[in-house]
């Protein structure tokens, strides 16, 4: 018998966690000749279950207001009137707190994704006159240092080297040749019919085509979870799509880096060329030192290793940020948590399920509706917005076709409807989009020196994605909800053994 009806259990060949709020023993049979007095009984336990969730699903958000309540109390009495309620910093934590609760709202209302809702509370925000980031460049430029060490640390956690191995071929190409071919298609796009320098257009691509696996994985692991379909979604889902979101934020990051750093040309070339692999080689040794360090016995143990990778990773962002080496950062995060992460499920932790990657979803659960929200502040709507997001939306049709042809014809050893379902996770973009999007006009206001033609190519990179973010997700999720189900079929009994764990 379990005491404790609120467990929470790591799904079968999963990577994510489902919380079983009603889990029940089986009761024990009694013979009760009164079958009136049974439904009476039922009809008071269901209404007295109803009221303890209510309650704390009350306390739930009480804790938090209370705790944000606190949280601003003790920054304005620290820092005092710039935190005031007509302070400079009042007005973005006013519009974050109301990001949260309408994103909060919505998912509770109609189960789409919360930052739909922060998105759109930034774009309102900004054209009221209510909040401009352009004004904290400073801030918004360094938490968006942080947003990549956050995605990439939480996603590689979940990887299965294992799974990765026997499965590289299928993980490999799903994970690259449809990001590559948006990438080609939008750069084609830009070059073609808006005389886009083939530069940003490929600084665009590798941005515009990241697939936002986590904004589906619990609806992922949802409808596999306790079932055979001959094959381990969740893992194929989660590394495939972490691979897409790596190249994402390694190329961007390498093409960013060589718009905006100066210096030998020669240098500028081998630091383009060497920038993803640097990050992967010193990624691998520093996991790989999570091996021994700290050791197994160590009495805090637990910890040292969320200290490990939590710090490791901001030294590793921080540092090649310094450098120009931008882009290298994101991908040494990703391959030193998979690698440790590897070394401490031999050691019982098991993957995604551990005090680090908690430690991960806490911070991202802190920081989402900020991401979100300050990225709407920096979509302007103004007389002319018509016709280029009318171009645009041709341009993320042909791009989002592209993607999904080539994402179905990777797939050679998956059924006819085992592809669509794939074609069905690969639509959404919001993440690493709302995360990188407004980069370069950040970094053209802080240098100060950038002239009118390329603050336009950066200002028409940001609507696009948006625009991207705010037509891709919703559909994407709505179409992995309700056609999962029909498109993912059990297998028959004697398939069981056949899918790698």
């Amino acid at each position: 018998m379990f005491d404790n009806k609120n467990t929470a259990t790591g799904v079968d060949k999963g990577v994510y966690i489902i919380h079983n709020e009603d889990f029940k023993t089986t009761p024990e049979l009694t013979f009760n000749y009164s079958s009136q007095k049974n439904a009476i009984d039922d009809d008071d336990e269901k209404e007295n279950s109803s009221c303890i969730a209510a309650t704390a699903t009350c306390l739930h958000y009480f804790t938090i207001v209370f705790l944000g309540l606190a949280s601003w109390a003790v920054l304005w009495c620290a820092f005092g009137d710039e935190w005031s309620w007509n302070g400079r910093w009042f007005k973005p934590a006013v519009v974050v707190a109301i990001a949260w609760a309408t994103g909060e709202l919505l998912q509770m209302t109609t189960t789409l994704p919360p930052l739909l809702a922060a998105l759109l509370t930034g774009m309102i925000a900004r054209n009221i006159g209510y909040l401009d980031m352009r004004h904290y460049t400073e801030v918004d430029s360094f938490m968006r240092k942080i947003y990549p060490f956050i995605i990439l640390g939480k996603g590689s956690l979940g990887w299965n080297l294992t799974y990765m191995k026997n499965n590289w071929k299928q993980v490999a190409a799903l994970g690259v040749l449809p990001w590559t071919a948006e990438v080609v298609t939008l750069a084609i796009c830009l070059n073609q019919l808006l005389g886009y320098p083939w530069i940003w257009g490929f600084l665009l691509g590798s941005i515009y085509a990241s697939v936002s696996c986590p904004v589906l994985m619990p609806t992922v692991v949802k409808l596999t979870a306790g079932k055979n379909l001959g094959q381990n979604w969740p893992q194929l889902i989660c590394t495939a799509g972490g691979m897409d979101t790596a190249l994402s934020v390694g190329v961007s990051g390498v093409i960013h880096s060589f718009i905006m750093y100066e210096g030998d040309d020669a240098y500028r070339y081998i630091r383009a060329a060497c920038a993803l692999f640097v990050g992967a080689a010193v990624g691998v040794m520093w996991g790989s030192l999570a091996k021994f360090l700290p050791p197994s016995r160590d009495a805090y143990v637990t910890e040292l290793r969320v200290l490990y990778v939590v710090i490791g990773g901001f030294c590793a962002l921080f540092i090649t940020s310094q450098f120009g080496w931008g882009g290298t950062g994101g991908v040494a995060v990703l391959a030193c948590n998979a690698t440790a992460a590897h070394f401490w499920a031999k050691s019982g932790w098991k993957l995604n399920n551990n005090p680090a990657a908690t430690a991960y979803r806490i911070m991202w659960s802190s920081v989402e509706p900020a991401l979100f929200a300050f990225t709407g502040t920096f979509f302007v709507i103004h007389p002319s917005i018509s016709k280029l997001m009318l171009v645009g939306f041709g341009i993320l049709f042909v791009c989002l076709a592209v993607r999904l042809i080539v994402a179905f014809l990777v797939c050679p050893t998956l059924t006819v409807r085992e592809r669509l379902f794939v074609c069905c996770t690969w639509v959404p973009k919001s993440i690493v989009e709302a995360v990188l999007c407004p980069v370069a006009i950040n970094a053209f206001i802080a240098r100060g020196d950038h002239n009118e033609v390329q603050m336009e190519y950066a200002e028409y990179i940001m609507k696009l994605i948006v625009q991207a973010i705010l037509i891709t997700t919703p559909i994407g999720f709505l179409l992995t909800n309700h056609l999962g189900p029909i498109l993912l079929k059990e297998k028959h009994k004697k398939c069981e053994n056949e899918s790698e764990s």
